[in-house]
């Protein structure tokens, strides 16, 4: 049963602040990149397509066919955002990202030595004194895909 988000008293005088609580999310990605990253064979490895891709030197274009950037390193990556989910707790969304993922430590080595594994999350602290933490079994599951945490918290 998933918990309940965290919500001030429904019966708070207007103006009250709450202090404490989850921070907000707003984006969250599993990301494999490296210099020569080859975006298609992470998607043989992981059985499933990425949100986005890209090759080291080919160009990403816009819609109407004009050069974007043209990317410095190769990228799979898949994405979350809240609007896909009801989701609000940081470590349920990251176990989100790997849903429907191969859980064999050796296809995870593969991934990890073709680039680097990481979760990225962008957080919002609407408000002072939030928190986010991970547990031991979050931070052990991870371990085991090689994948290590990057936060971009704003404010």
């Amino acid at each position: 049963m998933k918990a309940p988000k965290p919500t001030a008293p429904a019966d708070a005088p207007a103006g009250t602040r709450q202090l404490g609580g989850p921070i907000e999310w707003f984006s969250a990605s599993l990301q494999v990149s490296g210099d020569d990253l080859d975006p298609d064979r992470i998607t043989r490895l992981l059985a499933r397509p990425p949100d986005h891709a890209q090759r080291r030197g080919v160009p990403l274009l816009r819609a109407d066919g004009s050069t974007q950037r043209i990317p410095r390193f190769g990228a799979w990556a898949r994405t979350l955002k809240p609007q896909q989910t009801d989701e609000w707790d940081i470590a349920q969304v990251i176990r989100l990202l790997f849903e429907g993922l191969p859980t064999e430590a050796a296809v995870w080595a593969e991934v990890a030595a073709l680039g680097g594994i990481r979760i990225s999350l962008g957080l919002d602290m609407p408000d002072t004194n939030r928190d986010v933490h991970l547990d031991p079994e979050l931070m052990r599951f991870l371990g085991e895909r090689h994948a290590w945490i990057w936060f971009d918290i704003y404010c």
